[in-house]
């Protein structure tokens, strides 16, 4: 597994604030300057990068308790010996 490095969740952060702020004030468009959604463009790709990652984590762990939990049982009929 390789080591996971910080998501840089701030521009995220401030997105949701100015967007909060926004309708609190009624205001009916938020503008962004390009060097900010482009640091929230690259916030969301990691975050969605990281999700998927784990996901497919979730899903192999997943299969491997499903298989760990099923039980092969094999019966080839035996002998019968009757005793004198």
């Amino acid at each position: 597994m390789q080591s996971k490095s910080k998501i840089q969740t701030r521009p995220i952060e401030d997105f949701i604030g100015q967007t909060r702020s926004a309708k609190n004030s009624q205001q009916k468009m938020i503008t962004l300057p390009i060097k900010d959604a482009e640091r929230l463009a690259d916030s969301l790709g990691q975050v969605m990068t990281r999700l998927a990652g784990i996901q497919e984590e979730i899903i192999e762990a997943y299969k491997t308790a499903k298989e760990s939990q099923t039980v092969s049982l094999e019966m080839d009929g035996g002998d019968f010996k009757t005793s004198k």
